[in-house]
């Protein structure tokens, strides 16, 4: 004999019609069933995303409860939020079926509510439904197609999977343009004064970055695992990198004042020198290293090279010294063998450095002698982002500064014993698209650029103003992917080129769930 009985079960929104009959196995199995449905509070800890969130991107981890015995689960996602299942139904945007508890998916939009929930499944397929849970995901003007975009040229060949950091828009975007991730903190309509640099996919899954002079270690969610907290030395730049060791290191500014003879009188020395034939300001880059509570551990002191290497011979055509500022724009730190390169860009140069002795193991580019005045350098000139190939070959971006080329990519091999040149071993011309030709004329390139070698030995590279395309090239010269990051100019009514410095490619599946997963911890 059975009866029907109405079951609503804590913490469920839903009503359950079932039937309680007096067989010792129907009362088993009514038992195992009402464990099931009551399972999901025993686990709400394990929740993602929490109620109410509001989110800074549409690529999303769920993770959720499900209670014992299950073996599969359909999220459902709809969008706007809801509390009854009508308007729930109506609405679902999405549906997945999977046998795990927990989902890397994207939903359609920014700039959205969304209401979702878990349907589980035991083996004799009865079925649980959680309570309604909802979250949003922000908007800014960063991820409004109307206002900033990454212009895919040339679809992705390889790497099709991959999602790219692309510094200067603050945001991480698919290989096919789409934005799936914007900084947080920049949600307001106008965010084009809220400047970064260098942001990149650190080794533990986290986000470093520069905004301005502060530099920041963020989880996914927008957390701040670090920042720098000391007073001084205040300015760093260009370069922000986390350790294996834990630890951070960094270009520091350091500004110092000298005495130069005789006083220059022309305008442009005016700015660096004062009337009494002082210095107005030198500024010199330190490379430091910092604890996690931004104490300084280690540093190589750039006052101290120049006075100690050739660059105290350099002189004008009046005898004065050259250039206040070296613009020491990028280093790369090799872990494995303590070696620091360290990029030049007024001086054309790559300093090799021994870590933590500090000395100068070797200077590439023109060596100052008595009496010069410029120098020249066949190889590269006012390049970015020196970096060291799997291979063990020096490869950096070259922006061709000295003359109205284009940028190119150089792979240089280190001098053997007895020999001081670098050999380059390959090059790749960067281009124009024929229909950004115009824009761009002859200017030069002067500032920014960076290139990183992918696992594959492709290169990624972003060429940096006054064109910042980003594209990748393989060994033989075969660009695999390309695109344009652009905003809009309403007065101008056309969309215009956006000042970047770096991009920076998750190539791995491994890589991108490390970043999301660690955010929910």
């Amino acid at each position: 004999m059975c009866f029907p009985v109405t079951l609503m079960s804590m913490g469920l929104r839903n009503a359950y019609l079932i039937y309680i009959c007096y067989p010792e196995t129907m009362r088993k199995l009514f038992v195992l069933f009402l464990l099931f449905l009551s399972s999901y509070n025993q686990l709400s800890a394990q929740l993602f995303p929490r109620e109410g969130y509001k989110l800074c991107y549409r690529l999303i981890g769920f993770q959720f409860p499900v209670p014992a015995g299950t073996v599969k689960n359909k999220i459902e996602i709809a969008k706007g939020t809801h509390t009854t299942e009508s308007t729930f139904e109506q609405n679902i945007a999405k549906s997945i079926t999977i046998t795990d508890h927990k989902i890397i998916t994207e939903v359609p939009s920014f700039g959205t509510p969304y209401t979702w929930r878990v349907v589980s499944y035991n083996a004799a397929n009865a079925v649980a439904k959680s309570e309604f849970h909802h979250f949003s995901v922000k908007m800014t003007a960063d991820v409004d197609p109307a206002m900033t975009r990454l212009r895919v040229i040339k679809n992705a060949e390889t790497y099709k999977d991959a999602y790219v950091f692309i510094d200067g828009n603050r945001v991480l975007y698919d290989m096919k343009g789409n934005p799936v991730w914007f900084l947080p903190g920049t949600e307001q309509t106008d965010n084009k004064s809220v400047a970064s640099r260098d942001m990149k996919l650190t080794p533990r899954g986290t986000i470093t970055f520069f905004t301005g002079s502060h530099p920041y270690e963020i989880n996914y969610n927008g957390s701040i695992l670090w920042q720098y907290t000391n007073r001084e030395p205040a300015v760093m730049h260009h370069e922000f990198t986390h350790l294996a060791n834990g630890h951070y290191m960094g270009l520091v500014y350091e500004d110092r004042t000298g005495q130069s003879q005789p006083v220059i009188q022309d305008s442009i020395r005016q700015y660096i020198y004062d009337s009494a034939g002082f210095f107005r300001s030198r500024r010199y880059s330190n490379i430091m290293e910092f604890d996690e509570h931004s104490r300084p551990v280690w540093q190589w002191n750039g006052l101290q090279y120049e006075n100690g290497s050739d660059l105290r011979l350099r002189r004008t055509v009046d005898c004065n010294p050259l250039d206040y500022d070296l613009h020491e724009n990028s280093f790369f730190f090799d872990e494995k063998n303590k070696i620091i390169y360290m990029s030049v860009r007024n001086l054309s140069r790559i300093i090799k450095i021994k870590y933590p002795e500090g000395k100068v193991l070797a200077t590439y580019g023109t060596v100052y002698k008595p009496g010069t005045t410029h120098m020249e350098n066949s190889l590269f000139c006012g390049q970015h982002s020196c970096k060291l190939s799997k291979n063990g070959y020096l490869y950096l971006f070259n922006n061709n500064s000295c003359t109205t080329s284009l940028p190119t990519i150089v792979k240089l091999q280190e001098p053997g014993p007895g020999k001081t040149e670098l050999k380059k071993i390959w090059e790749y011309q960067c281009t124009v698209e024929p229909q950004d030709a115009a824009a761009i004329g002859n200017t030069r390139f002067v500032s920014g650029g960076s290139v990183t070698e992918l696992p594959d030995q492709t290169m990624l590279v972003m060429m940096g103003l006054p064109y910042p395309k980003v594209f990748i090239v393989n060994n033989d010269k075969k660009v695999l992917w390309s695109a344009v990051p652009e905003r809009y100019d309403p007065i101008a009514k056309k969309w215009t080129y956006t000042d970047q410095y770096r991009a920076c490619l998750i190539t791995s599946r491994k890589d991108l769930e490390q970043l999301i997963w660690n955010s929910e911890k």
